[in-house]
């Protein structure tokens, strides 16, 4: 699907649900806040998901789906995501974890027998492995050895799957726990879950979540359960390095998913701010709260350019998607929560409530942590990076070895996905030749061009990244020890958490370069506004970003507002 052909599914998915502000609209806040409070997922909003048949947006289109891009695989979803976690989690999100394992690792029969369900719609979930710095979802995991006869015989407990009861289809990791196993060794399954003897299948109680409470997250219990023939997804033993490949796809499209969630949060608290109405005058908004509201559309922006970069580079170099696909996956969630702590500020005590207008900021709140870190925490995002480090700081990247224009552009098809080229680390890091090759291209502005100001402050910003990089690069070697020390040392994770905002700094400097000339992303001031942001977050204070582009990122803000417009690169309309 091609970004024109999603803009317009993302128009009719928009207008499908209607304004979510709306209290008589069965699909809008009222409702879904109402069914959260219940602990239900919200019947309405999910009985349309099925009308509008959006199975197909995750089911590759060879296999009759819609799916030919990821970075449009995140924006299709960003409709549901801004409206109801819970919704878009259990509808959509976990039979996509799942079912992209098939679609990468799986032969042509699991993949088919994969579409099928979905298309006719079913739902699939995926079981994961143990993870140490994990969640209750990645805390216990299922077993796998082989009988005498061939038969694969499952063992062990997972509490918390979501839609255990409703999948048709469950991916599960599975620990092989033969004679001649791998004590780290782990197999790829497809199962049934309805189709499992009882005898030998247990089904667990619900497992309530204190965020997304909706979903309906149950467990199984296995005792020498009998796997379908044909069960086994790739190689006995080979799970963890096929998952790997499903993994960076999924940790890349996450992030641009839940930018539907910060979408909502700046729109409330604007509403908020300027009287519960957007066509209200934004003539009283105090000065703090106009850099709250500017400071969060910028982080908006930045976050999407990361998401944007992250989710193209897996058609377009997916050698070096093993490090961006983490820190997209680490560091969107991260930045996406502070801005809902800055933005809760701006609201007051409205932030707390539970009913009402606003409720629907708090919810998004609760529900962000489930989102972010169901299947992976922080912890592991950074340790999936930390090796990496060495080999990637080990020498300069100039600016002809920058990451190609396809990466930061929002239209335009791109190569299929190569399944066998994911998880294969190439050793390079195109994205950080940004701050080189924007340095080597800076240009004195004209006379009189009034952004000639912001291009200076742009200069001093790209030097004190590049500095910054010099500075993570000079940590490296005394974490570097032959033993892997580096990878389980702690004090490695400062140095990921650094090197992953540079990323994001490089994604808006990528933007900025290849967006349309004349657009709002071509200009200077979203650019300087968003790295001071990133700046600060590495510690340091660069030259002030004047008031005046604060005013205006805010006056933008508020035109979106009015306008029903996304707080992203696409800046698509919405029902409200």
């Amino acid at each position: 699907m091609d970004t024109t052909t999603a803009a317009a599914r993302h128009a009719a998915v928009e207008t499908a649900y209607g304004d979510p502000w709306d209290r008589a609209n069965p699909t809008g806040f009222a409702a879904l806040l109402d069914a959260d409070e219940r602990a239900e997922l919200p019947r309405a909003a999910v009985e349309l998901y099925h009308r509008l048949g959006m199975n197909a947006e995750y089911v590759p289109a060879p296999l009759g789906g819609s799916l030919e891009q990821i970075d449009t695989l995140g924006l299709m979803l960003r409709p549901l995501f801004r409206r109801d976690a819970t919704l878009a989690v259990g509808e959509a999100l976990t039979s996509l974890m799942g079912a992209m394992v098939v679609w990468l690792l799986g032969d042509a029969g699991q993949q088919r027998r994969t579409a099928r369900m979905l298309l006719d719609g079913g739902q699939a979930t995926v079981a994961y492995q143990e993870f140490k710095h994990g969640n209750d979802f990645v805390a216990d995991e299922f077993r796998v050895r082989r009988a005498a006869d061939g038969t694969l015989l499952l063992g062990g407990r997972k509490a918390a799957v979501n839609n255990a009861d409703r999948a048709g289809l469950m991916l599960s990791y599975a620990r092989t726990v033969g004679p001649q196993d791998p004590e780290d060794g782990y197999s790829l399954l497809l199962l049934e879950p309805g189709a499992m003897p009882a005898a030998s299948c247990e089904r667990l109680p619900r497992y309530r979540t204190e965020g997304t409470q909706g979903l309906q997250v149950s467990g199984l219990r296995f005792q020498d359960c009998p796997a379908p023939a044909g069960a086994l997804v790739g190689e006995w033993g080979d799970g963890i390095t096929l998952g790997l490949r499903a993994l960076q796809v999924n940790s890349a499209a996450v992030p641009s998913m839940i930018l539907g969630m910060a979408d909502t949060g700046l729109r409330t608290a604007i509403r908020f701010a300027v009287g519960g109405s957007v066509h209200n005058s934004p003539a009283k908004l105090s000065g703090s709260a106009r850099g709250a509201i500017a400071g969060a559309l910028v982080d908006l922006l930045a976050c999407d350019s990361i998401a944007l970069a992250a989710t193209r580079a897996l058609h377009v170099l997916p050698e070096e998607c093993n490090v961006l696909a983490a820190a997209a996956k680490y560091l969107v969630p991260k930045i996406v929560g502070e801005t809902f702590y800055r933005l809760s500020a701006l609201m007051g005590d409205a932030f707390h409530t539970r009913s009402g207008e606003h409720a629907i900021f708090q919810k998004h709140v609760r529900d962000l942590t489930m989102v972010s870190f169901g299947h992976v925490s922080s912890a592991v995002c950074q340790a999936t990076i930390a090796p990496f480090l060495p080999s990637l700081l080990a020498h300069d990247w100039p600016a002809e070895l920058a990451a190609p224009a396809e990466l930061f552009r929002t239209d335009g098809t791109l190569p299929p996905l190569a399944s066998e080229r994911l998880a294969a680390f190439g050793g390079r890091d195109g994205l950080i030749g940004w701050i080189a090759r924007c340095r080597q291209e800076r240009r004195a502005a004209p006379p009189g061009d009034p952004d000639a100001p912001l291009l200076r402050l742009l200069s001093d910003q790209l030097a004190l990244l590049e500095a910054e990089l010099s500075a993570i690069r000079e940590g490296c070697p005394a974490l570097d020890g032959p033993d892997g020390r580096f990878v389980t040392d702690t004090s490695a994770f400062p140095l990921t958490d650094r090197y992953a905002l540079l990323l994001v700094a490089c994604a808006c400097l990528g933007v900025w370069r290849c967006a349309d000339p004349g657009s709002f992303l071509a200009g200077p001031g979203w650019l300087v506004a968003a790295l001071d942001r990133l700046l600060r977050r590495l510690g340091h204070a660069g030259p002030r970003v004047p008031d005046a582009v604060t005013a205006e990122l805010a006056a933008e803000a508020l035109r979106r507002a009015r306008g029903a417009v996304g707080y992203d690169l696409y800046a698509l309309e919405l029902a409200g």
